[in-house]
């Protein structure tokens, strides 16, 4: 066994929807979110002409990250799986997980943003909102790619691109888990975060 494949083992799992599996992605993703909501200028320790920049990029990271999980809950959740299966093994996707034969299954990879986001509506009537919603998941999953990938100085900021994310991460709590969301990221100057779910 590899290095890597090592440390994966320390993270494998098969997930259920028997076990609410889904809890824990849901909880890391209110965290991240919440983080998305209120990280300031002042929590980043660094020397100051750094601090606005760094706390952008974290801001889109930690959304990035929250929008996996988000949707990886919301998979679960309504009992469909999220892992990969193994080499050689070809898998519908989505698939309910009731019945599913797990020795199928690779516990060390699940699907990624990019495939969670393809086929969301195939797991929740996301109603007449589907466009809406999901240009805030691509701008999210288009942020996480970036920040997590290259570091550049500048970043050209479109608040309306935080609106649709926004907009689209108050109806996946809506529709997912019937809760009202109360979301802003402070990202523009003067802005106040918020996050509260009702």
């Amino acid at each position: 066994m590899s290095l890597e494949q090592e440390i994966k083992k320390q993270y494998s799992k098969i997930f259920s929807a028997d076990f609410k599996d889904w809890i824990p992605f849901k909880q890391m993703a209110d965290y991240y979110l919440k983080t998305s909501a209120h990280l300031l200028t002042n929590d980043i320790d660094s020397p100051e002409p750094l601090k606005l920049w760094l706390r952008n990029v974290q801001k889109r990271l930690s959304i990035g990250i929250a929008t996996e999980l988000l949707l990886k809950a919301i998979y679960l959740k309504n009992g469909y799986n999220i892992n990969k299966p193994i080499n050689g093994i070809q898998l519908d996707f989505p698939i309910n997980i009731q019945g599913l034969d797990t020795h199928k299954l690779n516990p060390s990879e699940t699907y990624g943003l990019n495939m969670l986001i393809q086929h969301l509506s195939k797991i929740i009537e996301l109603e007449q909102n589907s466009e809406s919603i999901m240009e805030g998941l691509k701008i999210s999953k288009v942020f996480r790619n970036k920040e997590g990938h290259v570091a550049v100085h500048w970043h050209n900021f479109e608040r309306k691109d935080y609106d649709r994310i926004e907009f689209s991460l108050i109806e996946l709590f809506r529709l997912g888990f019937n809760e009202n969301l109360n979301f802003k990221i402070s990202i523009a100057k003067n802005e106040v975060g918020k996050f509260e779910i009702e």
